[in-house]
Protein backbone atom coordinates (compact mmCIF):
# COMPACT_ATOMS: atom_id res chain seq x y z
CA UNK A 1 0.00 0.00 0.00
CA UNK A 2 1.04 3.64 -0.38
CA UNK A 3 0.11 6.84 1.35
CA UNK A 4 -0.14 10.12 -0.53
CA UNK A 5 3.08 12.20 -0.74
CA UNK A 6 3.54 14.44 2.28
CA UNK A 7 1.13 12.47 4.44
CA UNK A 8 2.15 11.96 8.08
CA UNK A 9 3.69 8.67 9.02
CA UNK A 10 0.99 6.25 10.06
CA UNK A 11 -1.61 7.82 7.76
CA UNK A 12 -4.20 5.53 6.22
CA UNK A 13 -3.07 4.10 2.85
CA UNK A 14 -4.70 5.29 -0.34
CA UNK A 15 -5.29 1.69 -1.35
CA UNK A 16 -4.38 -1.74 -0.09
CA UNK A 17 -4.64 -4.96 -2.10
CA UNK A 18 -4.64 -7.06 1.05
CA UNK A 19 -7.36 -5.03 2.70
CA UNK A 20 -9.78 -3.86 -0.01
CA UNK A 21 -12.32 -1.17 0.94
CA UNK A 22 -15.48 -2.47 2.57
CA UNK A 23 -18.47 -2.59 0.24
CA UNK A 24 -21.02 0.14 0.97
CA UNK A 25 -24.72 -0.29 0.15
CA UNK A 26 -26.03 2.03 -2.57
CA UNK A 27 -28.59 3.50 -0.19
CA UNK A 28 -25.83 4.43 2.23
CA UNK A 29 -23.86 6.04 -0.59
CA UNK A 30 -26.88 8.12 -1.50
CA UNK A 31 -27.26 9.27 2.09
CA UNK A 32 -23.55 10.12 2.22
CA UNK A 33 -23.78 12.22 -0.95
CA UNK A 34 -26.80 14.05 0.40
CA UNK A 35 -25.01 14.74 3.67
CA UNK A 36 -21.99 16.10 1.83
CA UNK A 37 -24.17 18.37 -0.30
CA UNK A 38 -25.93 19.65 2.80
CA UNK A 39 -22.58 20.23 4.54
CA UNK A 40 -21.24 22.13 1.54
CA UNK A 41 -24.32 24.33 1.50
CA UNK A 42 -23.74 25.05 5.18
CA UNK A 43 -20.16 26.12 4.50
CA UNK A 44 -18.48 23.20 6.26
CA UNK A 45 -14.98 22.15 5.38
CA UNK A 46 -13.81 19.76 2.68
CA UNK A 47 -10.46 18.32 1.69
CA UNK A 48 -8.24 19.99 -0.87
CA UNK A 49 -4.85 18.84 -2.00
CA UNK A 50 -2.59 18.65 -5.01
CA UNK A 51 -5.48 18.93 -7.45
CA UNK A 52 -6.45 22.37 -6.22
CA UNK A 53 -5.16 25.45 -8.05
CA UNK A 54 -1.52 25.98 -7.17
CA UNK A 55 -1.13 22.59 -5.50
CA UNK A 56 1.34 19.97 -6.68
CA UNK A 57 1.25 17.32 -3.96
CA UNK A 58 -1.67 15.84 -2.07
CA UNK A 59 -1.40 16.91 1.57
CA UNK A 60 -4.01 16.96 4.34
CA UNK A 61 -5.92 20.20 4.87
CA UNK A 62 -9.55 21.04 5.53
CA UNK A 63 -11.00 24.36 4.40
CA UNK A 64 -14.24 25.90 3.20
CA UNK A 65 -12.93 26.42 -0.34
CA UNK A 66 -9.85 25.49 -2.33
CA UNK A 67 -7.00 27.96 -1.59
CA UNK A 68 -5.62 29.88 -4.57
CA UNK A 69 -2.08 28.68 -3.80
CA UNK A 70 -1.12 25.49 -2.00
CA UNK A 71 2.56 25.10 -1.10
CA UNK A 72 4.32 21.75 -1.10
CA UNK A 73 7.03 23.04 1.31
CA UNK A 74 9.74 21.06 -0.46
CA UNK A 75 10.37 19.82 -3.97
CA UNK A 76 11.18 16.13 -3.63
CA UNK A 77 13.89 15.60 -1.01
CA UNK A 78 15.43 18.04 1.43
CA UNK A 79 17.55 20.84 -0.04
CA UNK A 80 20.12 20.12 2.67
CA UNK A 81 20.22 16.79 4.56
CA UNK A 82 18.84 17.32 8.07
CA UNK A 83 21.73 15.20 9.36
CA UNK A 84 24.16 17.90 8.20
CA UNK A 85 23.02 20.23 11.00
CA UNK A 86 21.77 17.69 13.58
CA UNK A 87 23.51 16.82 16.84
CA UNK A 88 22.32 13.49 18.23
CA UNK A 89 22.30 13.93 22.01
CA UNK A 90 21.67 10.25 22.80
CA UNK A 91 25.32 9.70 23.90
CA UNK A 92 25.07 12.61 26.34
CA UNK A 93 23.27 12.94 29.66
CA UNK A 94 21.92 16.44 29.34
CA UNK A 95 21.32 18.46 32.47
CA UNK A 96 19.61 21.82 33.01
CA UNK A 97 22.63 23.64 31.54
CA UNK A 98 24.58 22.63 28.40
CA UNK A 99 28.00 21.15 28.94
CA UNK A 100 30.94 22.67 27.11
CA UNK A 101 31.28 19.99 24.42
CA UNK A 102 27.61 20.25 23.40
CA UNK A 103 27.73 24.04 23.39
CA UNK A 104 30.86 24.07 21.23
CA UNK A 105 29.34 21.64 18.75
CA UNK A 106 26.18 23.76 18.58
CA UNK A 107 28.12 26.93 17.83
CA UNK A 108 30.37 25.24 15.28
CA UNK A 109 27.39 23.75 13.43
CA UNK A 110 25.44 27.01 13.50
CA UNK A 111 28.41 29.04 12.26
CA UNK A 112 28.90 26.65 9.36
CA UNK A 113 25.30 25.92 8.38
CA UNK A 114 23.25 28.79 9.79
CA UNK A 115 21.09 26.22 11.62
CA UNK A 116 21.58 23.59 14.32
CA UNK A 117 19.22 20.89 15.60
CA UNK A 118 19.42 18.91 18.85
CA UNK A 119 17.53 15.64 18.95
CA UNK A 120 17.18 12.76 21.45
CA UNK A 121 17.76 15.26 24.26
CA UNK A 122 15.28 13.66 26.71
CA UNK A 123 14.56 17.20 27.93
CA UNK A 124 11.03 18.03 29.02
CA UNK A 125 11.45 21.25 31.00
CA UNK A 126 10.92 24.39 28.91
CA UNK A 127 13.42 26.41 30.94
CA UNK A 128 16.09 23.77 30.36
CA UNK A 129 15.36 23.80 26.62
CA UNK A 130 15.69 27.57 26.63
CA UNK A 131 19.14 27.26 28.22
CA UNK A 132 20.30 25.19 25.26
CA UNK A 133 18.65 27.45 22.69
CA UNK A 134 20.42 30.43 24.25
CA UNK A 135 23.79 28.97 23.33
CA UNK A 136 22.99 30.25 19.82
CA UNK A 137 20.21 32.77 20.46
CA UNK A 138 22.16 34.72 23.05
CA UNK A 139 20.07 37.88 23.04
CA UNK A 140 16.29 38.04 22.83
CA UNK A 141 13.85 40.70 21.71
CA UNK A 142 10.36 41.46 22.97
CA UNK A 143 7.53 40.72 20.55
CA UNK A 144 6.08 44.17 19.78
CA UNK A 145 4.41 45.30 16.60
CA UNK A 146 4.02 41.70 15.43
CA UNK A 147 1.24 40.41 13.23
CA UNK A 148 0.14 37.29 15.10
CA UNK A 149 -2.20 37.52 18.10
CA UNK A 150 0.32 36.26 20.65
CA UNK A 151 -1.44 36.49 23.97
CA UNK A 152 0.86 36.41 26.97
CA UNK A 153 1.18 33.22 29.01
CA UNK A 154 4.16 34.23 31.13
CA UNK A 155 6.70 37.03 30.88
CA UNK A 156 7.92 36.97 27.25
CA UNK A 157 5.91 33.79 26.71
CA UNK A 158 3.14 34.00 24.14
CA UNK A 159 0.82 31.89 22.07
CA UNK A 160 1.72 31.79 18.39
CA UNK A 161 -1.91 32.36 17.47
CA UNK A 162 -2.33 30.36 14.26
CA UNK A 163 -4.93 27.67 13.50
CA UNK A 164 -3.44 24.23 13.00
CA UNK A 165 -5.60 23.57 9.93
CA UNK A 166 -4.15 26.57 8.07
CA UNK A 167 -1.02 26.65 5.93
CA UNK A 168 1.71 28.83 7.39
CA UNK A 169 3.55 29.86 4.25
CA UNK A 170 7.32 30.25 4.33
CA UNK A 171 8.33 33.55 5.89
CA UNK A 172 11.13 35.42 7.62
CA UNK A 173 10.05 36.48 11.08
CA UNK A 174 8.81 40.10 11.27
CA UNK A 175 10.00 41.04 7.78
CA UNK A 176 7.02 43.44 7.59
CA UNK A 177 8.51 45.58 10.35
CA UNK A 178 11.42 48.04 10.29
CA UNK A 179 12.94 45.90 13.06
CA UNK A 180 13.38 42.16 12.72
CA UNK A 181 15.47 39.51 14.50
CA UNK A 182 18.79 37.93 13.55
CA UNK A 183 17.89 34.41 14.61
CA UNK A 184 15.33 32.38 16.51
CA UNK A 185 14.90 28.95 18.07
CA UNK A 186 12.07 26.43 18.37
CA UNK A 187 11.76 24.06 21.34
CA UNK A 188 9.49 21.04 21.08
CA UNK A 189 7.58 20.70 24.35
CA UNK A 190 4.89 18.33 23.07
CA UNK A 191 4.92 16.74 19.61
CA UNK A 192 2.53 14.19 18.13
CA UNK A 193 4.51 12.04 15.71
CA UNK A 194 4.30 13.18 12.09
CA UNK A 195 2.07 16.17 12.74
CA UNK A 196 3.00 19.82 12.73
CA UNK A 197 6.56 19.31 11.50
CA UNK A 198 8.41 22.54 10.76
CA UNK A 199 9.90 23.23 7.34
CA UNK A 200 12.92 25.44 6.66
CA UNK A 201 13.78 26.88 3.25
CA UNK A 202 17.47 27.43 2.44
CA UNK A 203 17.33 31.05 1.37
CA UNK A 204 20.67 31.57 -0.40
CA UNK A 205 19.75 29.18 -3.20
CA UNK A 206 16.20 30.56 -3.28
CA UNK A 207 17.59 34.08 -3.76
CA UNK A 208 19.91 32.97 -6.55
CA UNK A 209 17.10 31.22 -8.45
CA UNK A 210 14.70 34.13 -7.90
CA UNK A 211 17.15 36.60 -9.41
CA UNK A 212 17.12 34.62 -12.66
CA UNK A 213 13.43 35.48 -13.09
CA UNK A 214 11.41 38.54 -14.07
CA UNK A 215 9.78 38.39 -10.62
CA UNK A 216 13.17 38.74 -8.96
CA UNK A 217 14.03 41.73 -11.08
CA UNK A 218 10.68 43.38 -10.30
CA UNK A 219 11.20 42.84 -6.57
CA UNK A 220 14.71 44.25 -6.88
CA UNK A 221 13.52 47.36 -8.72
CA UNK A 222 10.21 48.04 -6.99
CA UNK A 223 10.56 46.68 -3.45
CA UNK A 224 7.42 45.69 -1.52
CA UNK A 225 4.70 47.44 0.43
CA UNK A 226 3.19 45.81 3.54
CA UNK A 227 -0.23 46.94 4.76
CA UNK A 228 -1.52 45.48 8.03
CA UNK A 229 -4.97 46.21 9.41
CA UNK A 230 -5.52 45.72 13.13
CA UNK A 231 -8.96 45.50 14.67
CA UNK A 232 -10.15 47.02 17.94
CA UNK A 233 -10.44 44.40 20.69
CA UNK A 234 -13.28 46.31 22.35
CA UNK A 235 -15.37 46.31 19.16
CA UNK A 236 -15.18 42.51 19.07
CA UNK A 237 -15.52 42.07 22.84
CA UNK A 238 -12.15 40.37 22.96
CA UNK A 239 -13.06 37.69 20.42
CA UNK A 240 -10.92 36.63 17.48
CA UNK A 241 -10.65 33.98 14.78
CA UNK A 242 -10.89 31.18 17.36
CA UNK A 243 -14.44 32.30 18.02
CA UNK A 244 -15.20 32.50 14.31
CA UNK A 245 -14.78 36.27 14.05
CA UNK A 246 -13.20 37.84 10.90
CA UNK A 247 -10.23 38.94 13.00
CA UNK A 248 -6.50 38.36 12.64
CA UNK A 249 -5.13 40.52 15.43
CA UNK A 250 -6.24 43.44 17.59
CA UNK A 251 -3.90 46.43 17.85
CA UNK A 252 -4.00 46.09 21.63
CA UNK A 253 -2.38 42.63 21.36
CA UNK A 254 -0.05 43.47 18.50
CA UNK A 255 1.57 46.40 20.30
CA UNK A 256 0.87 45.35 23.90
CA UNK A 257 -0.94 48.62 24.72
CA UNK A 258 -4.40 49.82 25.74
CA UNK A 259 -4.73 53.29 24.19
CA UNK A 260 -4.60 54.64 20.66
CA UNK A 261 -1.90 57.11 21.61
CA UNK A 262 0.32 54.31 22.93
CA UNK A 263 -0.31 52.25 19.78
CA UNK A 264 0.72 55.21 17.63
CA UNK A 265 3.93 55.56 19.62
CA UNK A 266 4.78 51.87 19.24
CA UNK A 267 3.99 51.95 15.51
CA UNK A 268 6.32 54.92 15.06
CA UNK A 269 9.07 53.06 16.92
CA UNK A 270 8.62 50.18 14.43
CA UNK A 271 9.07 52.58 11.50
CA UNK A 272 5.44 52.19 10.39
CA UNK A 273 3.09 54.73 8.86
CA UNK A 274 -0.39 54.47 10.34
CA UNK A 275 -3.92 55.80 10.18
CA UNK A 276 -7.19 55.21 12.02
CA UNK A 277 -10.15 54.33 9.85
CA UNK A 278 -13.44 52.37 9.74
CA UNK A 279 -13.46 48.60 10.12
CA UNK A 280 -14.78 47.26 6.77
CA UNK A 281 -16.33 44.25 8.51
CA UNK A 282 -17.78 46.25 11.42
CA UNK A 283 -18.61 49.79 10.21
CA UNK A 284 -19.57 51.00 13.67
CA UNK A 285 -15.94 50.56 14.77
CA UNK A 286 -13.82 53.62 14.00
CA UNK A 287 -10.67 52.46 15.83
CA UNK A 288 -9.38 50.27 13.00
CA UNK A 289 -5.61 50.74 12.76
CA UNK A 290 -3.99 50.48 9.35
CA UNK A 291 -0.17 50.38 9.21
CA UNK A 292 2.07 50.61 6.16
CA UNK A 293 5.72 49.94 5.40
CA UNK A 294 7.40 50.29 2.00
CA UNK A 295 10.80 48.64 1.97
CA UNK A 296 13.22 46.42 0.07
CA UNK A 297 12.23 42.83 -0.66
CA UNK A 298 15.82 41.91 0.25
CA UNK A 299 18.10 42.30 3.25
CA UNK A 300 21.85 42.36 3.67
CA UNK A 301 23.02 39.32 5.66
CA UNK A 302 26.24 40.14 7.56
CA UNK A 303 27.21 36.52 8.27
CA UNK A 304 27.50 35.67 4.56
CA UNK A 305 28.29 39.17 3.26
CA UNK A 306 25.53 39.29 0.64
CA UNK A 307 21.95 40.31 -0.05
CA UNK A 308 19.23 37.71 0.48
CA UNK A 309 15.50 37.54 -0.16
CA UNK A 310 13.62 38.73 2.92
CA UNK A 311 9.97 38.70 1.86
CA UNK A 312 7.27 36.15 1.02
CA UNK A 313 3.53 35.82 0.43
CA UNK A 314 3.02 35.29 4.17
CA UNK A 315 2.14 39.01 4.19
CA UNK A 316 -0.22 38.76 1.20
CA UNK A 317 -4.00 38.43 1.59
CA UNK A 318 -3.65 34.81 0.33
CA UNK A 319 -2.13 34.03 3.75
CA UNK A 320 -5.75 33.87 4.96
CA UNK A 321 -7.11 31.46 2.35
CA UNK A 322 -7.16 28.73 5.03
CA UNK A 323 -7.68 30.76 8.22
CA UNK A 324 -10.78 30.10 10.26
CA UNK A 325 -12.98 33.21 10.40
CA UNK A 326 -10.84 35.26 8.01
CA UNK A 327 -11.01 32.95 4.96
CA UNK A 328 -14.59 34.07 4.31
CA UNK A 329 -13.58 37.75 4.16
CA UNK A 330 -13.22 39.11 0.59
CA UNK A 331 -9.49 39.27 -0.28
CA UNK A 332 -9.48 43.06 -0.66
CA UNK A 333 -10.84 43.44 2.90
CA UNK A 334 -8.48 40.99 4.62
CA UNK A 335 -6.17 42.24 7.38
CA UNK A 336 -2.95 41.79 5.37
CA UNK A 337 -2.34 43.33 1.96
CA UNK A 338 0.89 43.26 -0.01
CA UNK A 339 1.88 44.96 -3.27
CA UNK A 340 5.06 45.90 -5.06
CA UNK A 341 6.64 48.99 -3.58
CA UNK A 342 5.08 51.26 -6.22
CA UNK A 343 1.59 50.05 -5.30
CA UNK A 344 1.16 47.78 -8.34
CA UNK A 345 -0.41 44.37 -7.62
CA UNK A 346 1.48 41.09 -7.35
CA UNK A 347 -0.48 38.79 -9.65
CA UNK A 348 -1.45 35.18 -8.96
CA UNK A 349 1.17 33.69 -11.28
CA UNK A 350 3.89 35.68 -9.56
CA UNK A 351 2.64 34.53 -6.16
CA UNK A 352 2.71 30.90 -7.32
CA UNK A 353 6.23 31.31 -8.67
CA UNK A 354 7.35 32.86 -5.38
CA UNK A 355 5.90 29.95 -3.41
CA UNK A 356 7.47 27.35 -5.71
CA UNK A 357 10.91 28.89 -5.29
CA UNK A 358 10.70 28.65 -1.50
CA UNK A 359 9.42 25.08 -1.88
CA UNK A 360 12.54 24.20 -3.90
CA UNK A 361 14.68 25.20 -0.91
CA UNK A 362 12.57 23.18 1.54
CA UNK A 363 13.86 21.00 4.39
CA UNK A 364 11.52 18.98 6.60
CA UNK A 365 12.37 19.06 10.31
CA UNK A 366 10.50 16.26 12.06
CA UNK A 367 9.67 16.91 15.69
CA UNK A 368 9.91 14.74 18.73
CA UNK A 369 9.55 15.98 22.29
CA UNK A 370 12.71 17.66 23.56
CA UNK A 371 14.08 18.66 20.15
CA UNK A 372 15.57 22.14 19.73
CA UNK A 373 16.23 23.94 16.43
CA UNK A 374 17.99 27.32 16.19
CA UNK A 375 18.41 29.03 12.83
CA UNK A 376 19.39 32.28 11.12
CA UNK A 377 16.37 34.39 10.14
CA UNK A 378 18.21 35.74 7.08
CA UNK A 379 19.44 32.41 5.72
CA UNK A 380 16.29 30.36 6.33
CA UNK A 381 12.59 31.01 5.94
CA UNK A 382 10.26 28.80 7.99
CA UNK A 383 6.69 27.54 7.73
CA UNK A 384 4.52 24.46 8.13
CA UNK A 385 1.62 22.65 6.42
CA UNK A 386 -1.85 22.30 7.89
CA UNK A 387 -2.35 19.35 10.23
CA UNK A 388 -5.09 17.72 12.28
CA UNK A 389 -5.02 16.81 15.95
CA UNK A 390 -7.13 14.19 17.67
CA UNK A 391 -8.81 15.11 20.94
CA UNK A 392 -6.02 13.45 22.93
CA UNK A 393 -3.15 14.98 20.93
CA UNK A 394 -1.28 18.17 21.69
CA UNK A 395 1.44 20.14 19.95
CA UNK A 396 3.38 22.73 21.91
CA UNK A 397 6.35 24.59 20.47
CA UNK A 398 8.34 27.21 22.37
CA UNK A 399 9.78 30.00 20.22
CA UNK A 400 12.74 32.05 21.36
CA UNK A 401 13.01 35.34 19.45
CA UNK A 402 16.60 36.41 18.81
CA UNK A 403 18.51 39.66 18.81
CA UNK A 404 16.70 42.64 17.31
CA UNK A 405 18.17 44.45 14.30
CA UNK A 406 17.11 47.44 12.24
CA UNK A 407 16.40 46.62 8.63
CA UNK A 408 18.62 48.29 6.03
CA UNK A 409 17.40 46.48 2.93
CA UNK A 410 19.90 45.44 0.28
CA UNK A 411 23.41 46.88 0.11
CA UNK A 412 24.81 47.99 -3.25
CA UNK A 413 27.53 45.67 -4.56
CA UNK A 414 26.93 42.99 -1.91
CA UNK A 415 25.00 40.61 -4.15
CA UNK A 416 27.16 39.90 -7.18
CA UNK A 417 25.68 36.42 -7.64
CA UNK A 418 22.16 37.82 -7.85
CA UNK A 419 23.15 40.51 -10.36
CA UNK A 420 25.02 38.05 -12.58
CA UNK A 421 22.25 35.47 -12.36
CA UNK A 422 24.81 32.83 -11.49
CA UNK A 423 23.75 30.07 -9.13
CA UNK A 424 26.40 28.92 -6.66
CA UNK A 425 26.61 25.30 -5.58
CA UNK A 426 24.75 24.66 -2.36
CA UNK A 427 27.93 23.84 -0.48
CA UNK A 428 29.47 27.12 -1.59
CA UNK A 429 26.31 29.08 -0.80
CA UNK A 430 26.31 27.69 2.72
CA UNK A 431 29.86 28.74 3.50
CA UNK A 432 29.93 31.90 5.64
CA UNK A 433 31.85 34.83 4.28
CA UNK A 434 32.95 37.86 6.24
CA UNK A 435 31.30 41.03 4.94
CA UNK A 436 33.83 43.47 3.49
CA UNK A 437 34.15 46.58 5.66
CA UNK A 438 32.78 48.84 2.94
CA UNK A 439 29.62 46.72 2.78
CA UNK A 440 28.62 46.90 6.43
CA UNK A 441 24.96 47.86 6.70
CA UNK A 442 24.86 51.63 6.16
CA UNK A 443 22.65 53.92 8.19
CA UNK A 444 21.39 55.51 4.98
CA UNK A 445 19.65 52.23 4.09
CA UNK A 446 20.83 52.18 0.48
CA UNK A 447 19.57 49.13 -1.39
CA UNK A 448 19.27 47.81 -4.94
CA UNK A 449 17.79 51.10 -6.16
CA UNK A 450 19.79 53.26 -3.76
CA UNK A 451 16.89 53.82 -1.43
CA UNK A 452 14.97 51.83 1.15
CA UNK A 453 12.18 52.88 3.49
CA UNK A 454 13.24 53.93 6.62
CA UNK A 455 11.56 35.78 25.31
CA UNK A 456 10.15 32.54 24.58
CA UNK A 457 6.95 32.21 22.65
CA UNK A 458 4.77 29.17 23.22
CA UNK A 459 2.78 27.64 20.40
CA UNK A 460 0.12 25.60 22.17
CA UNK A 461 -1.61 23.64 19.46
CA UNK A 462 -4.50 21.58 20.67
CA UNK A 463 -6.63 23.84 18.50
CA UNK A 464 -3.96 26.25 17.25
CA UNK A 465 -0.69 26.58 15.28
Amino acid sequence: SATHPGAPRGAAPLHSCRNPPMAVPMAALGQLRAARQLAAAAGSRGMFGGGAPGGRFMMPGFWVAAPVVIPSFRDGGDKIPVEAFTIDCAPYTLGPLPEQEVAERMLQTFDQMGVVRLTNTRLSNVEHMRNYAQVVVKKQMKYEGGANPREGILKNVYEVGAPHDAWLHYHHEMAYNQFSMKNLAFCSVKSPIGKGDTYLSENLSVTDELMETDLGRKLKDKGVCYIRCLTDREAYKGQGWKEGQPVYNHWQLSFGVETQAAAEEKAAECGLEFEWTTDPMKPESKRYMKTKLTTSAFEFCPSVGRNVLFSSIADHNMWFDTWKGVADVPPEKRPLQMTFGDGSPINVEEVKQWVRLYDRGGIRVRWQTGDIVAFCNYRYAHGRPAFELRSWEERQIGVLLGEKFQRVGAVDGAGELEHAGVRAATSQSLSPRRAPPAQEAPSSGEGFRGKVSRGIVLSHAMTMQ
